[in-house]
């Protein structure tokens, strides 16, 4: 069971270490869309490809997103390349539609989308902890077993 607990948080690490590894690759693709982003505040679009760069950003964010909080759920989840690309298919719509800006309606709710955000990543993070901690207590008692078993036999009990 300990071991198991471990293969998991290794597999979460390593998930998280390529989730890292791709967004350094994207670093082009991000700062594209951070100058997109700029002129979508200040309301204007020189270029329709310009437009379209952030909507592919705020797409392929969104799949990063979703796919960190499944890697949060199961540690060592991870998305191939097709379901990756599919994800991002399937936000595209709705990248375009805001164009990297936040929704009048939602704008509102902002504050509360933050705040439970921000609980969630609390929670998230105390729960992740808790279970590291079992895990090491877990282990610490099996070693204690093995230890105090292989004593047992060592004087014939």
């Amino acid at each position: 069971m300990t071991m198991q607990a471990t293969h998991e948080q290794d597999d979460a690490a390593n998930a998280l270490e390529q989730l890292a590894a791709e967004a350094e690759t994207d670093e082009a693709a991000q700062a594209r869309a951070e100058d997109a982003a700029e002129q979508a505040q200040a309301g204007e679009w020189e270029d329709a490809e310009a437009q379209e760069q952030q909507a592919q950003a705020i797409a392929k964010m969104a799949v990063q997103g979703v796919e960190v909080a499944a890697s949060l759920i199961h540690p060592g989840h991870s998305l191939d390349r097709e379901s990756r690309t599919q994800g991002e298919d399937v936000m595209m719509p709705i990248a375009r539609d805001f164009s990297g800006e936040i929704p009048e309606w939602l704008r509102p709710y902002m504050h509360y989308l933050s705040a439970g955000l921000w609980i969630g990543g609390v929670m998230v993070g105390a729960y992740r902890q808790r279970r590291a901690e079992d895990a090491a207590k877990a282990q610490e008692r099996e070693a204690e077993d093995d230890a105090g078993q292989a004593q047992g036999a060592a004087h014939g009990v």
